[in-house]
């Protein structure tokens, strides 16, 4: 074999194995579920949104980025709370529990957070009680604006069971967003798919799922709310399509 016949052998040997690797690749990526829960039970009238449509004249306002105008799921006793924001000022939380259908207790004291320009997160603070399996609570950011307006944005969720789900090990972040989403627990794949995104960012994956959290909100009420539901969902795309 001459030695132009040897190195086009190789060259052509080594392009099979690339073009076979990336193919490889390629097919081993796995496919993400997609958040459409089963159970999207309406959420009480404590969720409409409070003060005017943001701080800013434009742009996009203090947006949570949970399930609104259904209840979501967790499976943890402190959850991670998570919502945008388009300045870096404080905001405050705080934490209801339901005691009946639309009525609710404050638990622990208000507390002041720091924010930045972006996603912002919330693991809930340990100086509040772990939250009880079978309650529905209800977390609320809250901001003010220099015209002195507070903007006040509400959500609510249920913790059920850990007990009631498989107790399987999961080797790669995909995997276990995967079984989250499928299980309709939000929160959980949420705060997954933020582990590996910079500070204040989205990320592609967790882009993908506030994109179908978009999909899945519920156009209830009357029409003031269904038009403020509305903005909500063109809010959520808009965060979504700029993996902000």
């Amino acid at each position: 074999m001459s030695h132009q016949h040897f190195v086009f052998w190789q060259n052509k040997r080594r392009l099979t194995s690339l073009v076979v690797g990336v193919v490889f690749l390629l097919t081993a990526v796995p496919a993400f579920a997609q958040f459409k829960p089963r159970d999207r039970k309406p959420a009480s009238g404590n969720t409409r949104p409070g003060g005017s449509r943001g701080c800013l004249a434009s742009g996009i306002p203090l947006t949570q980025l949970a399930p609104q105008t259904f209840i979501g799921k967790t499976a943890s006793k402190r959850p991670m709370l998570a919502w945008y924001m388009s300045s870096s000022q404080n905001a405050r939380f705080q934490l209801y529990e339901f005691d009946s259908a639309n009525t609710v207790k404050k638990i622990g004291q208000v507390k002041e957070i720091p924010t930045t320009v972006g996603i912002n997160k919330l693991k809930l603070p340990v100086d509040y009680p772990e939250l009880t399996v079978g309650k529905t609570y209800l977390w609320q950011i809250a901001i003010d604006c220099e015209n002195d307006d507070t903007i006040i944005r509400r959500a609510e969720f249920t913790v059920i069971n850990p007990e009631s789900l498989a107790k399987n090990r999961f080797t790669s972040i995909p995997e276990t967003i995967n079984y989250y989403v499928e299980n309709d627990l939000w929160y959980e794949a949420l705060e997954e798919a933020l582990k590996v995104t910079g500070n204040g960012k989205l990320g592609q994956t967790g882009a993908t799922l506030v994109k179908e959290l978009a999909q899945s909100e519920m156009l209830i009420g009357d029409r003031v709310d269904q038009k403020k539901i509305q903005q909500r969902i063109e809010y959520l795309q808009k965060i979504a399509s700029e993996r902000i």
